[in-house]
């Protein structure tokens, strides 16, 4: 299913996120099926826990994988609402959630992406969606007023 030069970009991908203070992330192999994932606990300026999970695709790296917030759960916006019941949200920089009701962060959108992203940019996105949601949940604002898009940016 993996090639060796894929197997040689994730370990690159975990040195990358080891050497660039990311350390509270790795790449991980699941021997039983042979599938990889990245993951690890995010702490917010606050003190609060939130981890987040990337399974990577077999496409990977010229496909996007997806990342997803797994704990807590449900995450729920100002209001109470859970975040995921939203589906696809600008306001809340939200990609389809996945079945079990995690999150999908938006990082890049697929047309974006390309190979020369790396797994520890998909991170730091992660973690400024992160400090975004805090501030919705303290104001009630959208995420979207305080993280740009790409293409308010580009």
């Amino acid at each position: 299913m993996w090639t060796q030069g894929q197997r040689d970009r994730l370990a690159v991908e975990h040195q990358i996120l080891q050497n660039e203070g990311f350390t509270q992330f790795s790449v991980y192999r699941n021997p039983s099926d042979d599938t990889y994932y990245a993951s690890g606990y995010a702490t917010s300026n606050a003190g609060r826990n939130y981890f987040l999970y990337m399974p990577i695709p077999s496409g990977f790296p010229a496909q996007r994988p997806p990342l997803y917030i797994t704990d807590p759960i449900p995450l729920l916006t100002y209001n109470g609402t859970p975040i995921s019941s939203l589906g696809v949200s600008h306001a809340m920089h939200t990609l389809t959630p996945h079945a079990g009701g995690w999150v999908q962060v938006c990082h890049w959108r697929d047309a974006r992406w390309h190979s020369g992203i790396v797994l520890q940019k998909v991170f730091l996105k992660a973690l400024i969606w992160i400090e975004a949601y805090e501030q919705h949940l303290a104001t009630g604002r959208d995420l979207a007023d305080f993280v740009r898009s790409m293409a308010e940016v580009a």
